[in-house]
Formats: structure tokens, sequence, C-alpha cells
């Protein structure tokens, strides 16, 4: 089942279709109208829209290199593989961190590998930036706020939040996607949210090919490239937006149908959670996701043949082959 079956209501193809009839389906007015009204969502005061995910990540990590040079970032194995190739693209140190018992990102490793380098970030040399993925959907990680509030390394945290719309985790930047089967879905998309007005500014310069424009011409002054989400993404995402409410409480039910299949063994949600898929872990995953037709979803980063640092993640190495997701936008049953 293809997510726009349910979400695409009569009344909102009259809206997707006149900006195709019109031809107005570059940088327009509704992309304007979509960041003022994600706000509500990401509860940020800058919410800049992009073509992709991929490419909000991209302009962080460009805008870190240009502001704070070469950084060491922490981020868990179990994610997407672009924003860490952005990382590694810009120069930066990418660490893998290991996950807890909720293939969430786990405090306790990075406190661990901090510790080994904490004489890099004592002296305000090296910045030490930290990009937990909210996977599944959850809004915040357990304990998470709490010590980041408190860490003498002022570390930039960044949260990869591709799977939830809600987050109420703490960070200094925050990147989303509109993919297809994500919660608030375009045919393609993602967003960049952040409070802070410099790089507020640096992105939205960045994603219009680094121009500013003139009376007669515009001048290129940085960096920048084709990043920008177009008029028909941002106006498929509005329409999304008024429906997230009534497509959130269909996710909860079909987890919560999962929930009692699972017999509670699923992995936990929270208030705020987008439910994008639910997660359980069984010695038959692979079993499942070949009759099913689903997939493991991520490969360990840190096993790829471009990725391999020579880390080891216990944690996630032992769990990783029981990884068995569930969509959640349809009605899915084993």
């Amino acid at each position: 089942m293809n997510i726009f079956e349910t979400t695409i209501h009569p009344e909102d193809v009259e809206k997707i279709s006149s900006v195709i009839r019109v031809g107005n389906m570059g940088f327009g007015k509704n992309v304007k109208l979509f960041e003022r009204a994600f706000e509500s969502f990401s509860n940020k005061k800058y919410n800049i829209a992009t073509n992709s995910a991929s490419a909000s990540a991209f302009m962080i990590f460009s805008y870190l290199r240009e502001m704070c040079g070469k950084c060491d970032v922490y981020t868990t194995s179990l994610g997407f593989a672009s924003p860490a190739w952005a990382a590694k693209h810009f120069g930066h140190n990418l660490i893998f961190v290991d996950v807890n018992d909720e293939l969430q990102f786990s405090v306790e490793d990075y406190k661990k590998q901090r510790q080994s380098r904490c004489e890099r970030y004592s002296d305000g040399g090296i910045v030490p930036v930290v990009m937990p993925v909210l996977y599944g959907g959850v809004s915040t990680i357990p304990g998470f706020d709490q010590f980041f509030e408190n860490s003498l390394y002022r570390e930039i945290i960044i949260v990869d939040s591709a799977h939830c719309v809600t987050p109420t985790i703490k960070s200094h930047f925050t990147f989303f996607s509109f993919h297809p089967y994500k919660p608030v879905c375009t045919s393609d998309g993602g967003m960049i949210s952040t409070d802070n007005t410099h790089a507020d500014e640096y992105f939205r310069c960045y994603r219009n090919f680094g121009r500013t424009n003139g009376q007669t011409s515009y001048d290129i002054n940085q960096s920048g490239f084709k990043f920008y989400m177009n008029n028909l993404n941002a106006t498929i995402g509005l329409t999304q937006l008024d429906r997230y409410e009534e497509n959130l409480q269909i996710r909860k039910h079909n987890y919560s149908k999962l929930l009692d299949k699972f017999k509670g063994c699923l992995m936990p949600q929270d208030k705020k959670s987008s439910f994008y898929f639910a997660t359980t872990l069984t010695i038959n995953a692979n079993d499942v996701i070949l009759n099913k037709d689903l997939t493991r979803l991520y490969p360990m980063l840190h096993k790829t043949s471009y990725f391999d640092n020579g880390q080891k993640l216990p944690n996630l190495e032992l769990i990783h082959p029981a990884i068995l997701n569930m969509p959640l936008y349809a009605d899915f049953t084993l």
C-alpha cells in the first residue's frame, strides 16, 4: 500500500493540481507557508525547507566546518548513510557510538568514548558534535537532555529526526525527512530547524546556489547548491500537516494492535512520537523479512566497506540480526 492512498484526501487534490496547472512548481510562496506552518512541529524559530534530509545534513556539516573547523562527530551506526557521509565529506572525524537496548544513542557509551579524548576538548580546540538518530519515530531519548545540560564540553547537538516530526529532544540543529513513507510525506523533501539566526541566513543562501539577489542580477557570496524545496512538494507538505493528527491516530492504532500481538515486546514509543514504525527483536527476523517483503532498513554503518574504521559496537552487533521493523502507516499483519 502506498502511503498517499491513506493520506491524500479529495479536497487536497485541487490544491496540488492547481500548482501544476499554473506551472508554479519551482521555488514559490507555498515553500514559505510550509516553513511557517512547520514551526509548530519543530518548536524552532527558523525552519528552512530543502529538497531532502540528505541536503539538510550536508548543509549543516558545511556550516560547522566553516564556523568551527574539523569537529569530532559522534553518531550511531544504526542510521541512514548520508548524514554520516556528509560529516566525513567535510573532513570531520566520524566516531560511531553504540546503541542502548532500545536502539537509541547510548549516552553511557558516548561518555566512555569522550573520556578517552577529553584532552581534545578541554582547551577549546576540537569541537565535539553529537548526532543521535530518533530511531522509529520517538521524540526524545531518556536521560539525553539531562546529561548534555550538565556537560562541561558544550557539545553541539544535531538531531537526525527523519523518523519524527515532533521531536522534544533539545538540539542546536534538527533535520527532517518528508520521504513518501514518512509521517509527513511529499514526493521528496527535508527541513532544517534551528534557533541560530546566522545559521538560518547561511542555509537559506546555501540552498539557492549560494547567491544573493540584486536589482538586475545576483552575486555568489558563499558555498551553495540547488537544495531548496520546490513549490509542488511544499504544497503536498501543507496538506500533510493538516492531516498529521488524523494519520497519527492510524499509526497509533496499528502500533497498539502489534503491541497486543507481540505481548508488549515492541520498542517503546513516547507521547510525542510520530510512530514511524514498530520494532521488535526476534530470532527469525530474516525469515519474516524475506516472507513479508520487508527490509532491515539500515545496515550497521561501521561494518560497511566505506565507513569501516575498525570500531567495535558490542550491543548493536549483538542486536542487529534480530531487528524486525514493521510499518505503521498500513494495517500490517504477520
